[in-house]
């Protein structure tokens, strides 16, 4: 019998839910569903919030009739801390257990006792030569968000299978392990922040996160045109990021934030480049809510001199045929909850 996941993304603006099951090579959609994300959500600390969260939660799992109770759900980038260590020479194990430990007080600004720290290895030499060496992605995770989103399932009456970073779900519904897929950019747009990885061979090599968001652009047209926050949202759906429209008005307002991410990009474009020279990025996967507005891909193509498309994480997953369209029009939000339901313990 078929296998069933179910991945869990739960979004500052909304929560989605995805459903798959596996036979043999395949991922096959079951369902999947979203729902707005009750204020202030994973922001507060009382019960009483925790509680309207996971009630959303319960809902969202009633509409959709997914019955299973273990869910592979992802903390934000912007609250775990994500390193690659690069320059550490040929370890064991039980020697890169150490180490990590040790340079992982370079960039954790808190208490080693406050995280749970977990790596994988990229890279390992084969035996002890001169130049071999040990490359590794770090990922801490501060305990009190975890015990946080633990909590919530708790009472939402689930079990967590397993808790990732979005950007390491994002890359295996992306990109996945395709070892002659080109070396990838992938820019995941969220509410609040936007993230970076650069992927190449199916591993995450270099992450970024930055707070400038889809919000940031709405508020900067809100601010120019003194709108509503809601006013402007819907300009920026309906207009984007398109010079001729409204005699450029709204391109203007939008420009200096989008050139903040833009600028980002290149950096870690860059970075990458500058480590890997014979593994340049090749292009561009743009991921999230924010994927979709207008203008936005031939803007950041433009910039960036790369081909930029929108993120499909559907590409690869069997569907009905009449949930194909439905799909199109917004696959790019779901790439943290098909990843996560693609894992596999």
């Amino acid at each position: 019998m078929a296998k069933i996941t179910v991945g869990l993304d739960i979004g500052n603006s909304s929560i989605k839910i995805v459903s798959l099951s596996k036979d043999k090579d395949q991922f096959k959609l079951i369902s999947l569903g979203s729902i707005p994300t009750p204020k202030p959500g994973m922001a507060s600390d009382t019960d009483a919030d925790l509680e309207v969260l996971a009630n959303s939660i319960k809902q969202l799992f009633q509409s959709t009739k997914i019955e299973q109770k273990e869910v592979a759900v992802a903390l934000p980038e912007s609250r775990v801390f994500t390193r690659v260590i690069d320059d550490l020479p040929y370890l064991t194990d039980n020697e890169l257990a150490s180490a990590i430990n040790y340079a992982a007080e370079e960039f954790i600004p808190m208490s080693l006792a406050d995280v749970n720290l977990n790596w994988q290895v990229l890279v390992r030499s084969e035996n002890k030569t001169g130049n071999a060496k040990t490359v590794a992605l770090v990922i801490a995770s501060p305990k009190h968000v975890v015990s946080k989103y633990i909590k919530v399932l708790e009472m939402a009456g689930l079990h967590p299978r397993a808790l990732e970073t979005e950007i390491i779900a994002i890359t295996r519904s992306l990109v996945g392990n395709n070892p002659f897929s080109p070396s990838t950019l992938i820019m995941q747009m969220g509410t609040t922040t936007t993230d970076f990885a650069a992927v190449s061979k199916g591993l995450i090599w270099l992450t970024r996160s930055i707070s400038t968001g889809g919000m940031a652009l709405t508020r900067a047209l809100a601010q120019h045109f003194n709108f509503e926050l809601s006013q402007a949202e819907q300009y920026k759906k309906v207009y984007g990021l398109v010079e001729d429209q409204l005699e450029g008005k709204l391109f203007e307002a939008l420009k200096p934030v989008v050139d903040i991410i833009a600028g980002e990009a290149r950096r870690v474009i860059q970075a990458f480049s500058a480590k890997y020279p014979q593994n340049s990025i090749k292009r561009v996967v743009l991921s999230g809510g924010g994927a979709k507005m207008q203008g936005l891909i031939i803007y950041l193509a433009n910039a960036l001199g790369l081909e930029v498309q929108e993120a499909d994480p559907w590409y690869s997953i069997a569907k009905e045929k009449d949930a194909v369209l439905k799909l199109a029009q917004n696959a790019s939000s779901y790439s943290v909850a098909v990843g996560l339901a693609q894992r596999e313990d």
